[in-house]
């Protein structure tokens, strides 16, 4: 007689696995934290993969005794050397064999009904992948800022999602987001650079077909000193380098998208790089190493010629900051500390 299944046990099949990778890089502090996240999923994750990245501490056997505490398997890969995050999300995905893929970096956290609600949102939407909005919080706990602006729609075509991160009212971060398995291919995450999300985040959402967006802020981004966003070091400079990867991707792009882009390129990457230069040097007190070379850059990548296009396109911010810079940085400096 031909074995035939319950629907019951057929339903539950039918639902993808989860997993998770958490790249483990001088993070003793918070990994415990950020693991005990995972566990307390009200829908379970299905694997776990830690990626250790190097850094020299503790980090790696506290992860370790945590999972081990609660009984829960796992998966270590060991990087031959530090290689950064985009190329430790790239080692751990290879390690994973789930249907869907959650990348959590492992100083943050998420709140309990993360994979649930993602999980939902994509399946019944028939997503390529689901994204929350994002909880920007300190060393307390305290939530600073919500990162993104409300989501337009519970479902989006993929190219509107793309228009939203080049806008900036979405975020590139891998892991506020939920992935079908076949949208990242091997090796999604750019490597040996800084900022490995965007390119890639963009890539990803102009290629998909459907976006399933949840409004409220599920992911517990950690905001700590000494993070990429808050120093200025060799790394800053890569945004340039992605920043002229992004045009290349949207060559040829009718005139619109060259006018979100141009937005782009004065707030999320002018704009950055002149505010870490500044911040580093009003928290110091003296110009730091840098500094000069952050603001010659960031001078030369201003054409007083783009102001008037980016007033007809509302961007004030952008406008206001492209003359003040090019024509007196200190003023703009000044401005910038009593914000």
């Amino acid at each position: 007689m031909p074995h035939t299944e319950t629907p019951a046990r057929a339903a539950v099949d039918c639902v993808p696995t989860v997993g998770v990778v958490i790249p483990v890089y001088r993070c003793a502090d918070y990994v415990r934290g950020c693991l005990e996240s995972v566990l307390a999923q009200t829908h379970p994750v299905s694997e776990i993969v830690l990626v250790d990245d190097r850094g020299g501490d503790d980090s790696v056997p506290v992860a370790q005794q945590v999972l081990a505490a609660h009984g829960r398997p796992y998966t270590l890969v060991t990087q031959p050397e530090n290689g950064g995050l985009g190329r430790a999300r790239n080692a751990g995905l290879a390690a994973l064999g789930t249907d869907l893929v959650w990348f959590l970096d492992s100083d943050d956290q998420a709140e309990p009904r993360f994979v649930e609600r993602l999980l939902a949102a994509l399946t019944h939407g028939g997503a390529d992948f689901a994204v929350c909005r994002t909880a920007r919080v300190d060393e307390a706990g305290r939530v600073l800022q919500i990162d993104e602006a409300p989501a337009p729609s519970s479902l989006v075509p993929g190219r509107v999602y793309a228009r939203e991160l080049l806008c900036g009212r979405a975020k590139a971060y891998a892991c506020t987001k939920l992935y079908r398995r076949a949208v990242l291919g091997d090796r999604p995450w750019a490597e040996d650079q800084a900022y490995e999300d965007l390119l890639p985040s963009l890539t990803m959402a102009l290629d998909a077909d459907r976006v399933a967006l949840i409004d409220q802020p599920l992911y517990r981004y950690l905001y700590r000193e000494g993070s990429l966003s808050t120093a200025l070091s060799e790394q800053t400079f890569d945004l340039f380098v992605v920043a002229r990867q992004v045009r290349e991707l949207l060559a040829g792009t009718d005139p619109g998208w060259q006018r979100d882009y141009l937005a782009f390129w004065y707030r999320q990457v002018l704009t950055s790089v002149a505010h870490v230069a500044m911040r580093v040097h009003h928290a110091q007190g003296r110009k730091p190493a840098l500094y000069d070379r952050a603001l010659r850059e960031v001078r030369a990548g201003i054409s007083l010629r783009d102001v008037p296009t980016l007033l007809a396109g509302r961007r004030f911010r952008e406008a206001i900051f492209a003359v003040l810079v090019k024509l007196n940085p200190g003023l703009y400096s000044a401005v910038l500390r009593w914000r």
